[in-house]
């Protein structure tokens, strides 16, 4: 379930990463009304019943702040209710673990998404850690502070740029090809299914431990504990 980037998806998948259905709204549109219809949506043209859910994944951001509040109480209302597992992911960790799948023998990546007014989220991540876990705390750079810490970095990374409008793809190659080896452009409408893949792998990978746990209150939006109130 992501609602962190202006849209409002929702999907199912198996455990082999088959996509069951799937449910995309139009961008802003209102969060709050429109998850419980998707929801709804997925679940007939799946033929199951809301207890038939193992485990809830949902972005917790950074990204838009109603939109992040919205997905994650409904995932923690239905996760009490069914008494199923949720799990929180960020939107950036989804970004690298999609290029770091899609490009085998990366060292390190950079993953961006655009905040607002010449602002960008910006997270550093190294195939050193499992999952290409945030090597530094996600933080908020204009243009060219982002050109000067990609500038800074010892080996150039290829920079994966999380986009809701195609427009941003050109600027982005325009401004900043120069300082990293690479640019791969993400379309945020797939984060829902490249969530979905992480939290099922993970799972695979740690036995069965990242759904073991059930309803959590300690689940916060990024904008809690990251760096400044986003």
């Amino acid at each position: 379930m992501d609602s962190s980037n202006g849209y409002s998806n929702l999907l199912a998948a198996d455990e082999n990463f088959n996509i069951l259905s799937e449910s995309i709204s139009d961008f802003h549109e209102k969060h709050s009304v429109l998850i419980f219809k998707q929801l709804d949506e997925i679940i007939y043209n799946v033929g199951i019943k809301l207890t038939d859910f193992k485990g809830i994944a949902v972005i917790l951001g950074p990204g838009s702040y109603t939109g992040i509040r919205v997905s994650l109480t409904i995932a923690k209302t239905l996760s009490y209710v069914l008494k199923t597992a949720v799990v929180g992911l960020g939107s950036l960790s989804v970004c690298a673990y999609r290029a770091a799948k899609e490009n085998s023998g990366l060292k390190n990546i950079v993953a961006v998404c655009y905040a607002s007014k010449d602002r960008y989220y910006v997270s550093e991540f190294s195939s050193e850690t499992k999952y290409f876990e945030g090597q530094i705390k996600t933080d908020i750079l204009n243009l060219e502070e982002l050109r000067l810490f990609l500038n800074d970095m010892k080996d150039k990374p290829l920079l994966a740029y999380g986009f809701n409008n195609k427009n941003d793809c050109h600027f982005i190659e325009d401004k900043l090809k120069d300082a990293v080896t690479g640019l791969l452009f993400l379309d945020l409408k797939d984060t829902a299914y490249f969530a979905a893949k992480y939290a099922i792998e993970s799972y695979k990978i740690n036995g069965g431990s990242v759904f073991n746990e059930q309803y959590s209150e300690e689940i916060s939006p990024y904008y809690v504990y990251g760096n400044g109130p986003f």
